[in-house]
């Protein structure tokens, strides 16, 4: 677990240190672009609640913000891929997700195990990144 937190952490710093953006809006099932270090992400939001914004972010990357993506090319990769993976399940408080510059791209849906990690989460009482 703790070479998973090592190798999420800059990602986490990078996304933390873009500029404020609302989270108002937002919706679930959503794909939105986010700034990274490097350029763009993509990340779903699989829920929200009172502690914050649950979301998907997959490993893609793109040099320039995308305004349209093919939900079925999106992947989270593995921790051995080179370029990078992406994470199935990240709690955020809302003023940090706000902080990433979320901008929506398309509706998809939720499935069921997309929502094994928040459903883990709850069980176990987690917080959220802040």
């Amino acid at each position: 677990m703790r070479v998973i937190l090592f190798a999420i952490a800059p990602l986490l710093v990078s996304l933390c240190a873009c500029g404020k953006s609302g989270a108002e809006g937002l919706t679930v099932g959503g794909l939105y672009s986010v700034k990274d270090e490097a350029g763009f992400k993509v990340v779903k939001i699989l829920a929200q609640d009172g502690a914050g914004v649950h979301v998907r972010i997959y490993a893609n990357k793109f040099p320039t913000r995308p305004d349209k993506i093919d939900p079925a090319k999106l992947t989270l990769g593995s921790i051995k891929d080179k370029d990078g993976f992406g994470m199935g399940h990240l709690p955020l408080d809302r003023d940090l997700f706000a902080s990433w510059n979320p901008k929506f791209i398309a509706q998809a849906t939720v499935s069921e195990e997309e929502l094994d990690g928040y459903r883990e989460w709850k069980k176990a009482k987690g917080g959220v990144f802040k």
